[in-house]
């Protein structure tokens, strides 16, 4: 069976079949992992509601635990055997679990989960080997996340424009939970079934006021007052300075790009997934292009490393590091 990814917003395809199967999700997206696990039970249970549940982290698969976990009950043949963080299975085990996942019985639906990284890697490769079907749930480039805002407003049945999905993503933030569950929030008020950009600040205009991709905008369209406020109020916050500085680098560093790429004939679209970035993003970077030159972002690129390095232990005041990272970019811009 082939590799399969799974898109931000979008499951992968599971069989007509699920019992006599073995699925392998990995990645470190955990919210699109869940909902692969969900469409694969509910699509189990479709097929033999009397189906056992049987959910355990690998960790727990000591002495005979694995053998009750897939194996059948007194009431039902069928099981479906939900093993979490897999890389962590006990070595006792894995051969037995290696042997259940290449070739699982008739009456057994495995699924197995694995968050990525290194943790139980010869594990993972031999379930790759073995043609195990996988889903790899990554998380999303930043260009890609009005996509996921617009697919998750299309599941709960409403309308979202472009300029909304740009004004979420602004005050969320990229975690895809947090995302999804703003979403939901304004779907289940969204009386006209839809979400417009006025609505979204009228819900999340204090949220996007302290967090660090709002202090990087304001410095970015060349406003110190408005740039020191939102400082002060994300750090009174309890924003983390590295956030801030992070947000900044970001922020210039696609600025760079888009000032490199003015010259080239692109659409939107195409220019923010060369640039990495939303495709509303190019708005705002046009804007803020007019006051800002290759070379004054590249100095200001220096005075952010500098405050990155002060924050995170090479000055005894954030604050004022990143205070006086702020303003020494500011003076930067053309006036």
């Amino acid at each position: 069976m082939r590799r399969q990814s799974a898109e931000p917003g979008k499951l992968g395809s599971v069989t007509s079949s699920p019992f006599g199967t073995s699925l392998l999700i990995t990645g470190p997206e955990a919210l699109l992992a869940q909902r692969i696990v969900a469409q694969t039970k509910a699509a189990a249970l479709a097929a033999h509601p009397e189906a056992d549940v049987n959910e355990i982290s690998a960790d727990q698969l000591e002495d005979a635990m694995l053998a009750e976990v897939i194996g059948g009950s007194l009431f039902t043949e069928y099981i479906i055997a939900v093993i979490d963080d897999v890389g962590a299975c006990p070595p006792a085990a894995v051969d037995q679990l290696l042997a259940a996942a290449l070739a699982p019985p008739p009456e057994l639906c495995l699924i197995l989960v694995h968050p990525g990284g290194m943790k139980g890697k010869g594990l993972i490769d031999k379930l790759k080997k073995g043609k195990v079907r996988t889903e790899t749930v990554t998380a999303p480039k930043a260009w890609e996340l009005p996509k996921f805002v617009a697919e998750e407003a299309r599941r709960h049945h409403v309308r979202i424009g472009q300029d909304a999905t740009g004004e979420l993503v602004s005050a969320v933030g990229h975690d895809l939970r947090s995302l999804a569950s703003a979403v939901s929030q304004l779907a289940s008020d969204a009386e006209s079934g839809e979400i417009d950009a006025a609505m979204v600040k009228r819900y999340f205009a204090g949220r996007a006021e302290v967090t660090s991709f709002a202090v990087a905008d304001a410095v970015m369209g060349g406003n110190p007052s408005l740039a020191l406020e939102r400082l002060r109020w994300a750090l009174g916050t309890g924003a983390a300075p590295v956030l801030v500085t992070s947000a900044m680098a970001s922020a210039f560093r696609g600025m760079g790009r888009y000032l490199e790429a003015q010259g080239l004939r692109m659409s939107d679209a195409d220019l923010a997934r060369q640039l990495g970035i939303p495709p509303w993003k190019i708005k705002d970077y046009a804007k803020s292009s007019r006051i800002w030159q290759t070379g004054a972002v590249a100095e200001a690129m220096q005075l952010i490393a500098t405050a990155d390095a002060a924050v995170k232990g090479a000055a005894t005041d954030a604050d004022y590091a990143l205070e006086h990272m702020v303003l020494g970019v500011l003076r930067l811009r053309r006036r």
